[in-house]
């Protein structure tokens, strides 16, 4: 008799294979409560167990909201059927804008949230166990290699008239009613703009992997500036003792590294869930692609992943999850005890004591009143300020035409420690550097990437100093300085030339654009803008990701001409470097740390030299310097790292064997 393969009997032994091995999470919680089933996608209902310790009785919801004697009653296996029609009544809750939002359809995706608490006969209470399933859907098929991030809270924490955190709310109606003009849905206040620990509130968070769940109770905020007005906000996501660990203890961003000795970190203190900020329904990864294009300038950048959200169990779109800047982040990347680090964010102490802002306002005001032309001075600063730092920062500040930024007072961070040698990092030193954030009013975000050949050099370099206080004023210092102006250039051409090479951010164009590009068009579906989800949301953000390049594409090829026109230089010249054979060294530019192994072209100014240094890779050996055409002098061909001086375009190849 001929055997058939019984693809629906198939699934059923694998889901019970699955339960059977336990709920399998990435930490210990201390709970007496576990599941049968660890938490995750499957295509046929389930049947969970729950378990506990004996002579307790268990309680368990399946709404989000956190057990206990006044629930469901267990009594034998949870039956959790397909999610596919699941109500999503949270979605249907109005008041969480003035933005034009029309309540959106309820055909997307969810999940069972399971929630258990055991209670012994004495009313001790265990830890309660949560774990997120989706059933009837296919993870591949839906998210890809994307983590799920599941939310687990009472409802009246986010959506409570008084209390609720995501709502307009009691606060929106009283500060309407002392309004005496006509105000803009950005500028409304409510109880999502309310900030501070007040506002904070208890939440279970998930972390669904491919092959593994992290859960830890957190505490949850509104974040951002004008984006707390929109329909999807951003979440701050903070670990703290009181909810049960101090930090999340999961390696969340699976290639990320620390400083101090490259091994993968696996500590955070807080995480943003960032919707995009200025960029939200548009290519929403301004800010990720920008940083991820960044890393490695001698400024911090923060890590970041695309995540699809649910808020028990209903679906709350495309996120970003982004590393958090605080004290924790210097003393988990750089072994620095978080209480001798200083952050300053926007003119205000963010991280550290109130007197530790006269440190920053010491380095402002030296900068601002002594002499930058004195050499000796200018070593001064050296001391108070990590140059490197701040002239990488502000080339990429410019290169970006970022419109919200130091410039404007706004979306600026530094760090340093309070007392330098305590600590052996050497960035312990008492260096103030820079934190690069919300990069997202940039790269033409409003006007579709048409002012990629607007000169915004010309409207912050050369102009008179004010009185106000303003960070701008340092720039405005230091360019007194002919070393600085000229690391400035230079650093604006090495922008340009490498993290900004066209062909660098096309790849990472079309690498992000596959990531986000299925669930951008799912949340515009969820969000808004519904102007694109009246004909092809997909085709709509497809088009802003198009915007964005061609943003990038055109100021690549323009920026050269920008920097001539604002410092009056001669034309750019045309140099060529190359590794003979990239298999066996690298060369590397300046103070740039991305290896040249393949031919490139760049563009530099005749009024500076450029300093190149050849690695070999290990068992090669470097032979020199060859240069084609008569306008280049190296200083030392023999040397690994020499100074080219040149008159005109030319190649130049590092020689290896």
């Amino acid at each position: 008799m001929k055997r058939t393969f019984n693809l629906r009997f198939f699934m059923a032994l694998l889901i019970c294979l699955v339960c059977f091995c336990g709920i399998a999470v990435a930490e210990e919680t201390g709970s007496a409560v576990t599941f049968s089933c660890q938490s995750g996608f499957y295509m046929e209902p389930i049947s969970v167990t729950i378990s506990a310790d004996e002579g307790t009785t268990i309680y368990y919801t399946l709404d989000g909201t956190v057990p206990d004697e006044t629930d469901r009653l267990y009594q034998g296996p949870v039956e959790l059927g397909l999610t596919t029609a699941k109500p999503d009544p949270l979605s249907q809750i109005p008041g969480t804008t003035l933005d034009h939002y029309d309540l959106p359809p309820v055909d997307f995706p969810s999940a069972h949230i399971l929630r258990a608490v055991a209670i012994g006969s004495d009313g001790s209470r265990s830890n309660v166990t949560s774990a997120t399933y989706f059933v009837g859907y296919d993870r591949q098929e839906l998210y890809g290699d994307l983590p799920v991030v599941s939310l687990m809270i009472e409802p009246d924490h986010f959506f409570d008239y008084d209390t609720g955190i995501y709502m307009l709310g009691r606060s929106h109606d009283e500060w309407k009613a002392e309004q005496e003009e006509s105000f803009e849905a950005w500028e409304a206040f409510g109880n999502y703009s309310n900030r501070g620990k007040e506002w904070e509130r208890p939440v279970t968070v998930e972390f669904i992997m491919e092959d593994e769940s992290y859960v830890q109770d957190m505490g949850v905020r509104i974040k951002g500036g004008t984006s707390r007005t929109a329909p999807q906000k951003s979440l701050r996501l903070i670990a703290r003792e009181e909810y049960g660990l101090k930090n999340i203890k999961y390696p969340l961003y699976p290639d990320y590294f620390r400083e101090e000795d490259g091994e993968l970190l696996k500590k955070y203190k807080s995480v943003t869930l960032r919707n995009g900020g200025n960029d939200r329904g548009f290519a929403l990864i301004r800010d990720p692609f920008i940083s991820r294009l960044t890393t490695g300038l001698r400024f911090e950048t923060a890590a970041n992943r695309p995540v699809v959200a649910f808020i028990n169990g209903e679906y709350w779109g495309i996120y970003t999850l982004n590393e958090e800047y605080n004290d924790n982040y210097i003393d988990y990347h750089y072994g620095i005890n978080n209480d001798n680090v200083i952050t300053i964010k926007n003119n205000e102490i963010e991280d550290g004591e109130e007197d530790d802002e006269e440190l920053y306002w010491e380095m402002y005001d030296f900068v601002i009143g002594e002499d930058m032309t004195d050499p000796a001075i200018y070593a001064q600063v050296g001391e108070m300020l990590d140059i490197g730092s701040y002239v990488d920062y502000m080339a990429v500040t410019f290169y970006i035409h970022n419109t919200d930024s130091i410039f404007q007072d706004n979306n600026w961070q530094m760090w340093r420690v309070r007392t330098p040698g305590q600590d052996e990092s050497p960035m312990a030193d008492g260096k103030w550097r820079m934190m690069l954030f919300d990069t997202d009013s940039s790269s033409g975000v409003y006007d579709r990437g048409s002012t990629y050949g607007y000169n915004n050099l010309n409207d912050y370099l050369f102009i008179t100093i004010g009185e106000d206080g303003h960070p701008a004023w340092i720039l405005e210092a230091l360019m007194e300085n002919e070393d600085f102006k000229r690391d400035l250039i230079i650093a604006l051409c090495d922008v340009r030339n490498y993290y900004f090479h066209r062909d660098r951010t096309n790849a990472l164009l079309e690498t992000m654009g596959a990531w986000y590009t299925p669930q951008a068009a799912e949340t515009y579906r969820r969000f808004g803008p519904f102007w694109g989800a009246e004909w092809d949301t997909e085709k709509a953000y497809k088009d802003h990701l198009k915007d964005l390049g061609a943003f990038f594409d055109g100021r690549y090829g323009a920026f050269p001409y920008i920097v001539q026109n604002a410092f009056d230089l001669g034309d750019p010249a045309f140099v060529t470097i190359q590794s003979s054979d990239g298999s066996k060294g690298a060369v590397y530019a300046n103070t740039c740390n991305l290896p040249i192994t393949d031919r490139i072209e760049t563009r530099y100014f005749t009024e500076y030299s450029i300093t190149l240094t050849a690695v070999p890779e290990p068992g090669a050996t470097f032979v020199g310097w060859q240069v084609d055409g008569e306008n280049a002098v190296v200083a030392d061909p023999a040397a690994l790292t020499t100074e080219i001086t040149f008159t005109g375009s030319f190649d130049i190849t590092a020689v290896f064997e």
